[in-house]
């Protein structure tokens, strides 16, 4: 599959779906959302992958969102673009200001929610923003020893967003989320193996992604035969999160990104940039 944000392999059942702008510290933008939203379509759509499991290339897991970002080219279809890639583009409704449902930042937010499959976070390096706050969504989280997770969202002049104001303290327990929100604590991998967020932590470095494949591929290897790890997988997981779950969780999104709204209309998100800038720069 073409894609120029991210790539993907396919392996005994596992789709590997990996950031790949490393000199970007793998931070997101536009094109990345349509290309994540295009590979979660298809891997939803394809009786082969079981779980999929969302790493990334380089140090970085994700240093959140691309701040740089050139969001015309999500609408915009290119050379290199998958069919699926494509597609989405093309379906993409036109962003309305005053509808928070429009904007590609929730319906990005949404293909996680919506995802029918387990999806595995396996943390490579430091998660930052959306980089931490997506991994809440994953049904396991793997990382290596010296990762982190850090949401400063007050820093960029923003609200919390991919559901972290409801899941951060489900996962990592109300102290260490509040902490984490208010504070702006950064997460350490040790902190979030602790919460129970984390499952298990490995040694950084080229083995790490090979470590975590193989701790899956064992457990998959305990879930019947291969040709029926499809259909149990995707049963546990609906009655894991119950469509009321995920109705919950498409409203909060909205709510937060209805916040994130209201502060860039009153300039309160210039004035905290403009704060960092000329008073506590770095």
């Amino acid at each position: 599959m073409n894609y120029q944000t991210i790539e993907t392999e396919k392996r005994n059942g596992i789709l590997i779906l990996r950031h790949n702008r490393p000199e970007k510290l793998n931070a997101r933008n536009s094109q990345m959302y349509v290309e994540i939203m295009a590979a979660l379509s298809i891997a939803s759509e394809d009786d082969e992958v079981v779980a999929v499991v969302l790493t990334a290339v380089g140090k970085f897991f994700s240093a959140g969102m691309d701040f740089e970002n050139e969001p015309r080219r999500a609408y915009e279809v290119q050379a290199g673009d998958s069919a699926r890639t494509a597609e989405i583009k093309r379906a993409l409704p036109k962003r309305i200001e005053g509808d928070v449902g429009t904007w590609l930042p929730v319906l990005f937010i949404e293909s996680f929610i919506r995802f029918d499959k387990p999806l595995i976070g396996a943390v490579n390096g430091p998660a930052i923003g959306e980089g931490f706050s997506s991994l809440l969504h994953c049904d396991l989280v793997f990382a290596t020893a010296s990762a982190y997770f850090w949401a400063p969202f007050a820093r960029a002049g923003v609200a919390p967003e991919f559901c972290s104001t409801m899941l951060m303290p489900e996962r990592l327990g109300r102290s260490l989320a509040n902490a984490a929100i208010y504070l702006g604590h950064r997460v350490s991998a040790a902190e979030a193996k602790s919460a129970g967020f984390v499952l298990e932590l490995f040694p950084a470095g080229e083995k790490f992604e090979s470590a975590v494949l193989a701790r899956i591929e064992a457990g998959l290897a305990l879930t019947g035969p291969p040709e029926l790890r499809h259909n149990t997988l995707k049963r546990y997981k609906r009655l894991v999160y119950q469509d009321s779950d995920r109705e919950k969780l498409l409203l909060q999104c909205r709510k937060e990104f209805e916040l994130i709204r209201e502060m860039g209309r009153s300039g309160d998100t210039k004035k905290v940039q403009a704060y960092y800038q000329n008073v506590l720069p770095g």
